[in-house]
């Protein structure tokens, strides 16, 4: 089953389409829309701040980088993302000399040595972000923010990642750029890219309305996540999603607001809904979003060479490919 994509530019976007990042440092995002990437080989961290070179750090093999000892706090920032014991956070993009974004994978279930844990925290306060619109889905247009990261805003990129389902597979809605695709529900989990490229995850009708601050507003399911607890019996009947109609297990990813205010996005695989929603609580979830699924479509990276038009993206994790997707153009938001 083919789900829907997001991208992110500059430092943080996390919508069910292609959703951008950028820094508030560059200045050089235009949209409210771009892509974010994270890779899991050994990936290098990028320093993105004005005039800074770019640094590299090993962030993990595989999806293999289980810690046995406490979690290591990021000397860049001093600042512990996660709350659970025995994994190892690096910071992969820093911002004037600061970290910006951590990146951890690991395995929760010593059970099954299979599933693993890849995620990303980032500082959406210090990021500009933009929503990109696939070729197929939404499709449509003619959009500002199209299929890919327009070349104007390419510098100024520093992450990107899938967004959700097609919108066949959901009751919720997507209105960007003036023009209103799917209408609205209140309820939907919903992410939210506001006018001054400000990224903002709630639930419509509660926590956030089209009130005309959004250039961008992406929901795909209800809240997995609600109040720091799993939601999922909320919502009974609802079609979470399966590996192309056959199994539950499937590699299924999530954005989430955090207790400490900052966002994440964690992958998973392969589970069904329930351990996915059991391990955001773990790591610090009070709301979450359940996004794409299934094969490749899950996928999160960040961009080195800040600054210049040569970017080459780094996976969060293993089981995610093409690392370029949202620089050459995606089938999905």
């Amino acid at each position: 089953m083919k789900r829907v994509s997001a991208l992110m530019v500059v430092a943080s976007c996390v919508a069910a389409s292609s959703c951008g990042l950028s820094s508030h440092a560059s200045g050089s995002a235009t949209t409210a829309t771009l892509p974010v990437t994270m890779a899991l080989s050994p990936t290098p961290s990028t320093d993105v701040g004005a005039g800074a070179a770019a640094t590299t750090t090993a962030v993990g093999q595989g999806v293999n980088d289980t810690v046995a000892g406490g979690a290591v706090t990021p000397a860049a920032s001093g600042y512990a993302p996660s709350p659970l014991p025995g994994v190892r956070w690096r910071p992969v993009v820093t911002l004037g000399g600061s970290a910006a974004m951590w990146a951890a994978t690991f395995h929760p279930m010593p059970a099954d040595p299979t599933i693993a844990v890849s995620a990303v925290v980032f500082d959406q306060s210090r990021l500009k972000a933009g929503l990109y619109n696939g070729s197929t889905q939404p499709g449509g247009g003619p959009w500002t923010n199209g299929s890919q990261v327009q070349s104007a805003a390419v510098p100024a990129l520093v992450a990107a990642f899938n967004g959700g389902f097609l919108f066949k597979h959901i009751r919720g809605g997507y209105f960007t750029e003036g023009k209103m695709l799917k209408p609205l529900l209140a309820g939907q989990a919903t992410l939210g890219v506001h006018t001054d490229g400000s990224l903002v995850l709630g639930v419509y009708g509660r926590d956030l309305t089209n009130d005309g601050s959004f250039v961008s507003l992406r929901q795909n399911l209800p809240p997995i996540v609600d109040g720091g607890q799993v939601a999922l019996a909320r919502y009974p009947g609802t079609y979470w999603g399966d590996n192309f109609h056959h199994v539950l297990d499937t590699f299924r990813s999530a954005i989430c607001l955090r207790t400490d205010g900052k966002l994440m996005y964690v992958v998973m695989g392969k589970v069904d809904v329930g351990p996915l929603a059991d391990e955001l609580v773990k790591l610090g979830c009070r709301l979450a979003m359940e996004l794409d699924i299934n094969g490749h479509w899950p996928q999160f990276a960040w961009y080195t060479g800040f600054g210049t038009t040569q970017r080459q993206g780094v996976l969060l994790d293993a089981r995610m490919w093409k690392p370029q997707r949202y620089l050459t153009g995606s089938e999905k938001d």
